[in-house]
């Protein structure tokens, strides 16, 4: 079906706002999706951090408390302790070598604070703070009660007793005699501090949560700690979204019962020992990196809509050009005269040109002056025609090849051989009986000059951000990124890699005494020398006034040596005018070590570079023995 030129365009740039703002909201789409994404992702990292950490307390506490124990079960081999059970006292020499026994074990476990006898009357036979007998502990009570029970599988029980002066918990193992009868039991107080300690160890992020609770959910111990905390205020945390579950631990999402913020805890038990451990990954420190992804997609979203909607305007833009183009055309074809003058009104430079032929028509006055035509004179007629040839590459050819073209930028070859580039439109207009061919051509002659301009100006500047101006070695800056490169590369792969790092010997004197145009000639001297000894893979680099730096990359430290010792005798058969004196310099060479970082192999090719210069310089040293 047949379309009027404004149809089309009106057409066009609908279609063009509809496909810009398609665009919009599928790129936002695609932020929005990206950023779930990473909400999820740092979820799932963020469950196994907990996971990890609560299974590595876990292990921690239960290996604590298991060395504890067994401390507990060597007493029953003391022959002390079996005398002392049986006949109910000691002579003072065996409780005095019971006592040491005690305290050797409790060097064992730090942590472990004391360890008690305790006979089937559930009364202190012995403890390692005292070496007298007294009356039951309260703590003893619960003891008692498991001592006297009849299971040949129940041989140690592990409780926690909360108070100011002894809280801890309390670990108990049954003692038989030779003849495997019941005869006692040896009880300790592991200090609060232990469980505590393990606890601070961990590393949850700013946020974070780490909690130790008994079978009663009481609070044993907690990260961060809470001044004045009573653990009968701990109320046990309530599960919003249970993420996973299974034998060994529980990963949900819950607020916290000391400060109410929504963290990921990974709850799980300590072996076969009656405690908890929870570890809370707050979610305002997991999900920090989410919220800075979309502070910085923000902008850079609002930059793609503002291009966007630039290269909507210039779209409608070109299409309402195109539509007044194509009206000129239809004007042309109804009155010639009206055609031609549009022609000469017009801002853009616009030929006639018959196709056949390829002679110009007629042409406005842009167009004579871009394609340097004869100028029209006073006498000429509006409606007289030129009649000249076309002599427009590539526009004769795509007359030849009956093409259109809209707005193509092109390079042009004039009559004259010479170039230059334009915007260029061809139509063909519906003439029977005088076929014509309308051309439009808009300069961006200088345009391209200032973007070829452009183009080499960021070279130059390019080249001197990296380079040094007197020696054209590079510069310390560009030195520094190649070293980090490198030392990433040699991490990497396993590759070798050395530097060099030298001076020229009394420099300032020399400049001092032959003046700086001099000291420059040899800084120039000393940049050549490095050039002819070195390969091009190297890495040249004027670091300071008078040292350098050489980056060896796939270089052994002995071949380094080599080539530094090449540039030295090189440089000390170099003559300069009028300068008596032969120029030597000192260095230091080092290769990569695995760990090495850019500062660190500096630092340790300058310690070189000092000792070199303390050695009587014109010394090349190695950080270690050279074959």
């Amino acid at each position: 079906m047949d379309m009027t030129p404004s149809k089309f365009s009106s057409r066009s740039a609908r279609h063009a706002k509809w496909g810009a703002a398609l665009f919009l909201l599928v790129t936002i789409g695609l932020v929005l999706v990206d950023l779930a994404v990473s909400y999820r992702q740092v979820e799932s990292e963020a469950g196994h951090q907990a996971s990890g950490l609560s299974q590595l307390l876990a292990e921690r506490l239960s290996s604590g408390i298991h060395e504890a124990g067994l401390i507990l079960q060597s007493s029953n081999q003391m022959p002390e302790v079996q005398r002392l059970l049986r006949n109910g006292n000691l002579s003072p020499e065996s409780q005095q070598n019971l006592q040491q026994k005690l305290q050797q074990q409790l060097q064992l476990a730090p942590y472990l604070s004391q360890i008690e006898i305790v006979d089937t009357a559930c009364q202190t036979a012995f403890s390692s703070s005292s070496n007298r007998s007294g009356a039951p502990h309260a703590r003893h009570n619960e003891f008692c009660r498991w001592l006297h029970r009849i299971d040949p599988q129940e041989n140690n029980y592990t409780a926690v007793m909360h108070s100011p002066t002894e809280g801890g918990i309390i670990l108990a193992n049954k003692l038989h005699d030779a003849d495997g009868n019941l005869i006692g039991m040896a009880t300790g107080l592991i200090n609060h501090n232990f469980f505590q300690d393990e606890v601070s160890r961990l590393t949850v992020g700013e946020h974070g949560e780490i909690l130790v609770l008994d079978q009663r959910q009481l609070t044993v111990a907690r990260w961060p700690q809470v001044a004045g905390h009573d653990p009968q205020s701990y109320r046990p945390l309530q599960a919003h979204i249970i993420l996973s579950h299974d034998a060994n631990q529980t990963l949900f999402s819950a607020p916290s019962s000391f400060d109410g913020s929504m963290r990921l805890y990974s709850v799980r038990q300590t072996g076969n020992y009656p405690f908890q451990v929870a570890v809370g990954i707050s979610r305002q420190d997991f999900t920090r990196y989410v919220w800075d992804k979309a502070w910085l997609a923000l902008p850079g979203w609002l930059f793609v809509a503002a291009l966007t909607l630039l290269a909507l305007r210039k779209h409608l833009s070109n299409l309402h050009q195109h539509q007044l183009l194509l009206r000129g055309n239809e004007r042309i074809r109804n009155s010639e005269e009206q055609a031609r003058l549009i022609l000469d009104t017009a801002p853009l430079a616009l030929l006639l040109v018959n196709p056949r032929t390829s002679r110009i028509q007629h042409a406005n006055a842009p167009a004579r002056e871009l394609l340097r035509l004869p100028p029209r004179t006073p006498e000429e007629a509006a409606s007289h025609e030129l009649n000249l040839p076309l002599k427009l590459q590539p526009v004769e050819q795509w007359l030849a090849e009956d093409e259109d073209v809209m707005q193509r930028e092109v390079e042009l070859e004039l009559e004259d051989q010479s170039r230059l580039w334009a915007i260029v439109s061809l139509q063909k207009l519906s003439r029977d009986s005088f076929p014509s061919s309308l051309i439009a051509l808009y300069d961006i002659s200088g345009r391209k000059l200032l973007e070829q301009q452009l183009h080499q100006s960021n070279l130059q500047l390019a080249e001197m951000a990296v380079t040094d101006p007197l020696t054209r070695l590079y510069n310390r800056r560009h030195a520094d990124m190649v070293l980090r490169d490198e030392i990433s590369r040699c991490e990497r792969y396993g590759q070798t890699m050395a530097i060099a790092v030298f001076d020229i010997d009394h420099f300032k004197k020399f400049n001092d005494q032959y003046g700086h145009q001099a000291g420059d000639d040899v800084l120039v001297a000393v940049a050549n020398a490095l050039r002819d000894t070195t390969r091009n893979t190297d890495i040249n680099a004027r670091i300071g006034g008078e040292e350098f730096m050489v980056i060896f990359p796939y270089t052994r430290l002995r071949d380094a040596h080599k080539v530094m010792s090449r540039m030295q005798m090189a440089l000390t058969h170099t003559t300069f005018p009028f300068v008596e004196q032969r120029i030597t310099f000192s260095g230091g060479v080092t290769d990569w070590r695995p760990g090495d970082t850019p500062a660190l192999m500096a630092s340790r090719a300058d310690k070189l570079l000092y000792e070199a210069k303390l050695a009587g310089r014109n010394i090349i040293l190695c950080d270690q023995e050279t074959p």
